[in-house]
């Protein structure tokens, strides 16, 4: 999660990326190789396809080896929420508050921290890819 979000501001790089190709994939319904991908969403095809390996291995999307192999999306679009996205590629790298020295406050940061977390992680939960899909010409409207 990041520190400040700002209006159009698409978050982490690995998650907006992911996103992006998700969103992308579920309009091909047909299996795709990941530098066409990575030519499509404008990045470097050796990040796509890493972070395609994660998504497969949440089983989000399926990969192909070989030379006629590729990727396709695993699940319905309406059936991967945006939390599922976020928890395959997030790291759950976290800084346990007994293990810095102290000085009064790290739980009652802790609990902040985790406060926020949780609203952050309902809120991803209500949405979906085939929503992200939906909206892309009407950013404004949004469900739940």
């Amino acid at each position: 999660m990041q520190l400040l979000i700002q209006s159009g501001d698409l978050g982490p790089k690995w998650f907006h990326v992911a996103l992006r190709t998700l969103v992308w994939m579920a309009e091909q319904k047909t299996m795709v190789k990941s530098n066409h991908i990575a030519e499509v969403i404008g990045e470097d095809p050796t990040f796509v396809r890493k972070i395609l390996a994660k998504l497969a291995k949440e089983d989000l999307v399926k990969a192909f080896g070989g030379r006629y192999g590729g990727y396709i999306l695993e699940e319905d679009p309406r059936s991967i929420t945006v939390l599922q996205v976020y928890q395959a590629l997030g790291s759950a790298e976290t800084t346990p508050h007994w293990t810095v020295q102290s000085t009064g406050s790290e739980l009652f940061i802790s609990l902040i921290i985790s406060k926020a977390e949780q609203k952050f992680q309902s809120t991803l939960a209500s949405y979906t890819i085939e929503d992200i899909l939906l909206h892309k010409e009407n950013p404004t409207s949004t469900t739940s």
